[in-house]
C-alpha cells in the first residue's frame, strides 16, 4: 500500500489585516517536505504523527509531499495556499491507496475562500474514489463540501488540545478499517 500523508494547518483570524505568507508555516522548523516531514513530526503530539505511526505499522510506503503549520493570523496568501494544494495534489495524482490530512479546518485564503474545502474538492475531483482521512481542530468551520469530499473526518475533543494524536489515530484507524472492508463510514 502507498499512503500520502500531509499537513496544512492555519487558524485564520479574518479581522487581521496582515496576510499569512508561506514562510509563516514554520512551526517545528517547517514547512517540511519528504523525509524531513517524518523526521520533524514523528514523535509529536499531532495527528500527522499518528498517521505516520499507522502507516509504518501497516508496512505502507509513505509519501510526505509537504507539512506546515502556522500560528493563528490573518488570511493565508493565495500563493501559500497554492503551494500546499499543488504539492499535495501532485503526490495524490501520482498514485496512492489513501490520503491522510492533518488540517485545522478554519483556513481562509486571501481571496476569501475556505482553504481546506478547496483542497478537498480538488483532490476529490482528480481522484474520485480515493479514501481520505482528515483530522481537524474543533474550531473548524465544517462545511457540507468538506464532509462530501472526505471519507472520514474526526476532530479534537479537548481544550486545551491534548488529544491531537488520538484524533489522528481515530481518523486513520477508521479509514484503514474502511479500506479493509470492515466498515462503510457514512458522514452527515
Amino acid at each position: 500500500m502507498k499512503f500520502v500523508i500531509a499537513m496544512m494547518k492555519h487558524e485564520t483570524n479574518t479581522f487581521s489585516p496582515l496576510p499569512t505568507p508561506f514562510e509563516a508555516f514554520n512551526r517545528n522548523g517547517g514547512p517540511h517536505r519528504g523525509q524531513a516531514v517524518i523526521d520533524a513530526w514523528r514523535c509529536t503530539s499531532n495527528a500527522i504523527a499518528a498517521f505516520i505511526d499507522l502507516a509504518e505499522k501497516e508496512g505502507a510506503e509513505i509519501v510526505t509531499p509537504i507539512a506546515g503549520s502556522a500560528e493563528p493570523g490573518g488570511n493565508v496568501s493565495a500563493d501559500a495556499h497554492t503551494v500546499f494544494v499543488e504539492e499535495i495534489c501532485a503526490a495524490v495524482e501520482s498514485g496512492c491507496d489513501a490520503l491522510f490530512l492533518d488540517l485545522h479546518g478554519a483556513m481562509v485564503v486571501e481571496d476569501n475562500y475556505d482553504g481546506e474545502e478547496k483542497l478537498l474538492a480538488r483532490i476529490r475531483k482528480s481522484v474520485p474514489n480515493l479514501p481520505i482521512a482528515v483530522a481537524l481542530d474543533f474550531h473548524t468551520n465544517l462545511s457540507e463540501e468538506m464532509v462530501k469530499n472526505a471519507t472520514v473526518i474526526t476532530a479534537y475533543r479537548t481544550y486545551p488540545h491534548v488529544d491531537m494524536y488520538e484524533t489522528g489515530m481515530r481518523a486513520g484507524q477508521t479509514l484503514l478499517r474502511a479500506i479493509k472492508g470492515e466498515i462503510d463510514p457514512i458522514m452527515v
